[in-house]
């Protein structure tokens, strides 16, 4: 499906500000030009990331958090296994994560503008 790429990324093209959440996958590749975006002015409501041990979900967040951070907007998340307290840190050169954004095609931030552990 040669129209895959294109056609995620105009389902998701949006006006203003928004939050990229990674690409599309098609046949098992990602796919560099489905780009997986929300709006900036939609997050404004309550969010639940799902799934199963190892699908990213705490990935997930941290990268949603970074975007809203560095937008401006205050983030609260419960983090009752620990998972998220290194988010304030930058993480490792050259390692998996870097690997990951260099085939997504994205550019992750390594900070957040505060954290604040309960």
């Amino acid at each position: 499906m040669a129209e895959f790429g294109p056609t995620i990324a105009d389902a998701y093209a949006f006006e203003g500000e928004w939050l990229d959440l990674g690409r599309g996958v098609h046949e098992g590749k990602v796919v560099g030009e489905a780009a997986v975006r929300l709006p900036l002015a939609t997050s404004n409501r309550h969010g639940l990331i799902a799934g199963a041990t190892g699908t990213g979900k705490t990935r997930t967040l941290q990268l949603l958090a970074e975007q809203l951070s560095a937008a401006g907007v205050p983030i609260a998340a419960a983090d009752m296994k620990g998972d998220l307290s290194g988010v304030s840190q930058p993480g490792e050169p050259d390692g998996p994560a870097e690997k990951r954004a260099a085939e997504l095609g994205v550019h992750p931030t390594s900070w957040i503008r505060g954290i604040a552990e309960a």
